[in-house]
């Protein structure tokens, strides 16, 4: 068997997630394998060394996120079978999905259910919309949809030619 072990952290927010892998490099000799962006807010963070550098840097890290953000949950495999170790690197080597845009609802029905706010910030980063402005901050939401509809139809028209 190995002396090798892997910790995991998995925290709130990006910044949590930072001083846990600062921390850790700091506190004791391991290898970062990687940070990744689970979903919903939560990011974490895997690294890899001898069982007792884990444990320290774990231990170390796990307090440095309490102080900055909210720790999820910290743990160490010590000896991990060489299987979790590959599904590990498999992980790490994927590219995290980019996320959907919410920027660009798929339906008029989704555009409808949007609220006035969220209408005018889409309409002030969708190419094509003809209110600039204080003329998007004035509009109601009948105005933003009417808008943004004709924005849609003049960019689908330009791709037919």
């Amino acid at each position: 068997m190995s002396d090798t072990a892997i910790g995991l952290i998995e925290t709130h927010g990006l910044i949590g997630v930072l001083a846990a892998a600062d921390t850790a490099a700091k506190a004791a000799d391991v290898q970062l394998l990687g940070v990744e962006r689970v979903g919903g807010g939560l990011v974490s963070v895997r690294f890899r060394g001898d069982t007792a550098s884990v444990q320290a840097a774990v231990s170390a890290a796990s307090e440095a996120v309490r102080q900055v953000s909210q720790l999820v949950s910290a743990h160490v495999i010590p000896s991990p079978a060489i299987d979790v170790e590959a599904a590990l690197a498999t992980t790490s080597s994927q590219p995290v999905a980019p996320p959907v845009s919410p920027e660009a609802p798929s339906s008029v029905a989704e555009l409808e259910a949007l609220s006035v706010t969220r209408l005018r910030q889409l309409a002030r980063k969708t190419p094509g919309v003809l209110l600039q402005g204080r003329q998007i901050s004035r509009a109601n939401k009948d105005q933003l949809l009417a808008a943004l509809r004709a924005a849609a139809r003049g960019a689908s028209d330009a791709d037919r030619r």
